[in-house]
């Protein structure tokens, strides 16, 4: 059975031959133009040859299996052995922002988009352990809510973009800011707050 690969090559032939004799005829009305007509169709015909080579005289696998490349072997438990995992402390805790007339939830190492242009506020922070929810602060890291004194508390202020001071922004990241959540001044996790055109 002939494939569609042999049957391409084949015209590819073809066309090289017929560059050819483009070539022939090119000579007769302007001989300076022979030498890169004759360059053109000597390379053409180079590519035309490998492909017909390829597509004649080396044998193509239908799948990666006859390749031979992947063959049994270990299980991946046996190479890999399972790592114990590290117990961490909880902090389980949501954060709600207040975008317009709407409230997000937003859980630990997540990340928001805010638009420039628009103004949000850190509504609360809802902690699992209901008896240090008065302890826990949202650091917005390039923003301070109250000018006179800055105790790292954001909760409750009005946030722009145009408020924020750049260069607390994540490295590498443009617009991208951390907000710490802390509980008794101790870091129990964070969000981001990414603002977006």
């Amino acid at each position: 059975m002939i494939s569609v690969d042999k049957i391409l090559s084949v015209v590819v032939v073809g066309l090289a031959l017929l560059m050819f004799i483009l070539s022939a005829i090119v000579i007769m009305i302007n001989r300076r133009k022979l030498v890169f007509s004759l360059l053109l169709s000597v390379v053409y015909s180079l590519f035309a040859g490998y492909y017909l080579y390829l597509s004649f005289f080396v044998k193509t696998p239908l799948s990666i299996m006859e390749t031979e490349v992947i063959k049994p072997g270990k299980p991946t438990e046996e190479i890999f052995p399972k790592t114990p995992a590290v117990e961490t402390a909880q902090s389980d805790f949501l954060v709600f922002i207040q975008f317009g007339n709407s409230t997000f939830e937003v859980a630990p190492e997540d990340e928001i988009e805010i638009k420039k242009g628009g103004r949000f506020k850190i509504k609360e922070v809802k902690y699992p352990q209901e008896e240090g929810i008065a302890n826990i602060k949202a650091d917005f890291k390039g923003f301070v809510g109250n000018t006179r004194f800055n105790d790292g508390q954001d909760i409750g202020y009005w946030i722009t973009y145009d408020r924020v001071m750049k260069h607390w922004s994540i490295e590498g990241e443009k617009d991208k800011f951390e907000i710490i959540i802390k509980k008794d001044k101790e870091p129990i996790g964070s969000i981001y707050v990414k603002f977006i055109d």
